[in-house]
């Protein structure tokens, strides 16, 4: 039984290890405040708010991970798609302009 259970833990550990850092590898705006984590699977998901404006957020975004596959919404809400590694990355963007203009940001990693 312990010759089963060994491997087990070690794969679901290192599952574990190797989802986080897939959702870590997605960069983060310097004033980003973190709302909710859920690193447990795919999709991964992260989702969190600045104080920056969807534009801002979006040059950030291109700046660090370069064009989006594709780019869908406007000055108050949009989503970036990605691929990196393999993986399929959406970064939605939405300004609430009801709670001092902060713009929330959900970041979904998953797979291919």
């Amino acid at each position: 039984m312990t010759k089963i259970i060994t491997p087990l833990l070690l794969a679901i550990s290192l599952s574990s290890f190797t989802c986080a850092a897939n959702l870590e590898s997605v960069p983060l705006p310097a004033d980003f405040k973190l709302s909710l984590t859920v690193a447990d699977d795919y999709p991964l998901v992260q989702t969190g708010y600045v104080a920056q404006s969807v534009s801002e957020v979006s040059a950030f975004y291109q700046k660090t991970l370069g064009n989006p596959d594709l780019i869908k919404g406007d000055s108050l809400r949009r989503t970036l798609f990605y691929t990196l590694e393999s993986k399929k990355i959406r970064i939605s963007l939405y300004t609430q302009t009801t709670q001092n203009y902060v713009t929330e940001v959900a970041i979904m990693v998953s797979k291919p």
